[in-house]
């Protein structure tokens, strides 16, 4: 199961405008019933959509690159969706996370299938679906799991990039670095809102990042040749439920050495 996770997630953090700039976004995942830990974000972060004229179309290229990076931070919670390519396999992303590293939604490679995901302060808990046992998992690790989640930790160097992918602080940074050729395009609008372009070169090809020229200047969207994320939902906290015991099993666990044969 590692070796896809690392591959679908290193395609996501290459998406960026300037350097890695990884989406993931949220929604799907399931309602794991259980108490979780909570986003530190408040209703009251959510950035204002349909305020008037922020300015940014006035300043330099990268002076907007900076406050949507800010802005950005500022929210607290965001939700980003799309899809990218890598190596000629499409990944989906789905993912609502935050600026305390706390995450849920989906990830998913085509022809191999997709996990739910949930991370909770230092704790993750991923959930393979049929499709992905049938090609990674195997008959006898799905019957052990069933409908269960597996529990790890973040510092699961396997799943490193899940971590990375549920940093908002992280992802913002990303964008706001490792650009070359920084320019402004034409005035448009993302899902109704207007905005403006940002261009660059982040040396896997250009990029673009719309970003919003009413209320708060946060990132709309981003497109590449490999792919395009959306961003939604700025400031909507990231739902605090986890998987229970009931629902899980400890991965670490599974993949500790055994006198008998391990179904790993």
């Amino acid at each position: 199961m590692t070796a896809v996770t690392g591959a679908a997630l290193a395609a996501a953090l290459a998406v960026g405008c300037g350097g890695s700039g990884g989406p993931g976004g949220a929604g799907g995942g399931g309602s794991p019933a259980a108490s979780g830990t909570g986003s530190a974000v408040s209703a009251s972060a959510a950035a204002a959509t349909s305020d008037g004229d922020n300015g940014i179309g006035q300043l330099p290229a990268d002076q907007v690159l900076q406050q949507s990076v800010q802005a950005l931070k500022g929210a607290g919670a965001v939700r980003t969706v799309g899809a990218v390519s890598s190596q000629g396999a499409r990944i989906d992303l789905d993912l609502r996370l935050d600026t305390a590293g706390n995450c849920t939604g989906t990830l998913g490679q085509s022809g191999v299938g997709s996990f739910q995901v949930v991370k909770a302060g230092p704790d993750l808990w991923v959930k393979p679906d049929q499709e992905f046992w049938r090609t990674h998992g195997g008959e006898a690790l799905s019957r052990l799991v069933g409908d269960r989640y597996l529990k790890t930790g973040s510092d699961n160097p396997d799943f490193a990039e899940i971590g990375e992918l549920c940093d908002l602080t992280g992802l913002a940074d990303q964008l706001g670095t490792g650009r070359t050729g920084l320019a402004k395009g034409a005035p448009t609008t993302v899902e109704g809102r207007p905005a403006l372009t940002l261009t660059a070169d982040s040396g896997t090809g250009t990029g673009t990042l719309y970003v919003a020229t009413t209320g708060s200047p946060v990132p709309l969207k981003l497109e590449k040749s490999t792919g395009t994320v959306e961003f939604s939902d700025f400031g909507t906290p990231v739902p605090s439920a986890t998987p229970g015991p009931e629902q899980s099993l400890d991965l670490d666990q599974l993949q500790s050495p055994a006198p008998s044969s391990s179904v790993v």
